[in-house]
């Protein structure tokens, strides 16, 4: 999923920076491909905290957009305050488009609430919270990085092309990783091989061990056989202890990295 966002990402940054200032393009790009990463990892946390870092640069974008300035220090910053005053005080001869002007701001509004909030509002027992808020506010971000597209593409490629650009931004991203009854499962489109599937897991993980028995078993259910199974090609990214239980090394989690980052 992420991939067809990353092969726009050229175009979607070239042609908000002819609407918007190219630094604040940057950002904005920026912290929503982190989000979706996080998001595809399973990390929900980082994701929330990467959605909250997106809609500030959005907020902060749009502010510069309408010929504002930014306050000198970062904590004179409060995105929602700014938000509002998008909503409140930014006329329609400075920012025609309402989409922009309206709907975004009220959209970053309901995303950074959640992101703000995280954490305080779920008892410990019910449904993982994060995941839930991860789900909700990802679709939401790509729907307002999607708006600055079209806004932006106007006129300036054809219809059908910013279609393809907004569909990619807008689909239905699922994690990478699944864990059933503590069983973990990869995503098949992430890996090549038994050894990039076993990095995968162990990054999943990380930093917890886990057996070479267990993870041979979570091979074969990968649909790897037994040979395929070679715990020599790993070693220079894993620490096994005196139990024969594996550590996923600084290095295997630099490998597990650009495995995920290339697919």
């Amino acid at each position: 999923m992420e991939k067809c966002v990353m092969n726009s990402e050229d175009q979607i940054k070239n042609l908000l920076s002819q609407k918007f200032e190219a630094k604040r393009v940057n950002s904005v790009i920026s912290h929503f491909v982190s989000c979706i990463q996080k998001f595809e990892e399973g990390d929900w946390e980082t994701s929330l905290a990467k959605a909250g870092k997106f809609i500030e640069a959005v907020i902060k974008l749009l502010w510069v957009h309408a010929g504002k300035s930014l306050p000198a220090k970062q904590k004179d910053f409060k995105a929602t305050a700014f938000a509002q005053k998008i909503i409140d005080q930014i006329n329609t001869a400075t920012i025609p488009d309402d989409g922009v002007r309206l709907q975004i701001p009220r959209a970053s509004i309901f995303v950074y609430d959640i992101v703000s909030n995280r954490g305080g509002r779920h008892d410990s027992d019910e449904v993982n919270a994060n995941e839930m808020d991860s789900s909700t506010v990802l679709p939401v971000c790509s729907w307002i990085l999607a708006e600055l597209f079209r806004f932006s593409a106007k006129n300036l490629i054809n219809i059908e092309e910013a279609k393809k650009v907004i569909d990619s931004l807008t689909e239905r991203r699922y994690p990478i990783f699944e864990e059933i009854e503590g069983r973990i499962y990869v995503d098949n489109k992430k890996f090549r091989s038994a050894p990039e599937c076993s990095l995968l897991i162990l990054y999943k993980i990380y930093p917890k061990r886990i057996s070479k028995n267990t993870l041979v078993d979570l091979l074969k259910r990968h649909n790897f056989k037994q040979s395929a199974i070679k715990f020599e090609r790993l070693s220079p990214y894993i620490d096994i202890d005196g139990n024969g239980n594996i550590l996923l090394r600084a290095t295997g989690r630099r490998k597990a990295e650009e495995i995920l980052n290339k697919r």
